[in-house]
């Protein structure tokens, strides 16, 4: 009799095996922001369309997503959108004119914390089509064996832009408020964090079958302030999508929250994204994607396969490992170098 182990490998492509602890025939690849700027094909179709016109455009997101995967066959796709997305169901208006996003929200103003109501999103999911469709198309035009990757901003990202008003390098005034009304500050995370369950679910039934949430500005946060503050929001939502849906928490301070995350994935098997700072051999009881550093791909093809062929050593060939980088691709990174990681890890 055959195992269930080896039934369920037959039920899920490479990436979605990995996902759930399955031993796969070698480790799946996608990377973070893996569709961008350091593509001369994305760059192509940026020249004329600003940022705003290409999230709108199902046609252009299906394209930009599809890209990364014809050029060096990757396990995964992660659908081209941005962590504002979700505010377009909710009225808080957003653009990005100035290059990095613009807010019209006042988190001290009634009727703009009243716009983040999972009924009112739910209302006004069609404002997401564009979006969803492209889920649609991009699942349509790839082959079983690839997944599709949808994804969030974690609850502490996204409220950290509706008081900021934009992106900041310190987050002090969303620390600021955080810590004067930590009442009102668990109240704005909790609204995001019901209606960024009901966007997940949104994207699942669209067609994804895995999620990341990413919290890029968790590094600002000490561990304890992370686990007591932002953490049981992460959980609630891990805990609503988990049961049929694999998550990915990226947490750009893992380093850092490690022990936090770890407990985390003890209880809810989330998958752990893990920055380069963190030795992956020391997390062989996690399900983790990671770690190399991205400013590798701004080096050598050499340096390049000998730091990938040292993570994948140091995984052993254990289960549930997706390889990744620690953070996002950089738009200076070579070619060479991203076909150098790529290869390393495609061949075995």
């Amino acid at each position: 009799m055959r195992s269930s182990a080896n039934n369920m490998q037959e039920n899920f492509n490479r990436f979605d095996a990995a996902m759930r602890g399955i031993k796969t025939d070698r480790t799946p690849i996608w990377f973070m922001r893996q569709a961008g700027r350091y593509l001369p094909e994305y760059r192509e179709i940026r020249k004329d369309h600003t940022f705003d016109q290409m999230l709108a455009d199902a046609d252009i997101a299906t394209e930009i997503t599809l890209q990364p995967i014809r050029r060096f066959d990757l396990d995964a796709a992660i659908i081209f959108a941005d962590i504002m997305t979700p505010l377009k169901a909710a009225d808080v208006d957003f653009h990005f004119d100035a290059g990095g996003p613009t807010l019209s929200f006042d988190h001290t103003n009634k009727a703009d914390l009243e716009k983040l109501d999972k009924n009112r999103f739910i209302e006004q999911q069609g404002k997401l089509s564009a979006f969803l469709q492209a889920i649609r198309q991009t699942r349509s035009a790839l082959p079983k064996d690839k997944a599709v990757i949808g994804f969030a901003a974690s609850p502490f990202t996204l409220a950290s832009y509706l008081v900021e008003g934009t992106t900041s390098k310190t987050h002090n005034k969303t620390r600021a408020v955080m810590a004067a009304d930590a009442k009102a500050f668990d109240a704005l995370l909790a609204r995001i964090s019901e209606m960024t369950i009901e966007y997940l679910k949104l994207q699942i039934a669209a067609g994804v079958s895995a999620v990341q949430l990413f919290d890029s500005w968790g590094d600002v946060l000490s561990p304890q302030t992370y686990s007591e503050r932002i953490l049981p929001h992460i959980e609630k939502i891990v805990s609503a999508i988990n049961p049929t849906t694999p998550v990915i928490v990226y947490d750009k301070g893992a380093s850092i929250h490690i022990e936090v995350l770890r407990a985390l994935a003890a209880r809810t098997n989330a998958v752990v994204s893990l920055d380069w700072r963190i030795a992956m051999g020391t997390c062989h009881a996690m399900r983790v994607q990671g770690n190399l550093d991205p400013a590798l791909l701004e080096s050598t093809p050499e340096a390049v396969r000998a730091e990938t062929r040292a993570i994948l050593e140091a995984r052993g060939g254990r289960p549930g490992h997706i390889f990744n980088l620690g953070h996002g691709i950089s738009p200076q990174a070579h070619l060479a170098c991203v076909e150098a990681m790529v290869e390393t890890v495609q061949s075995g």
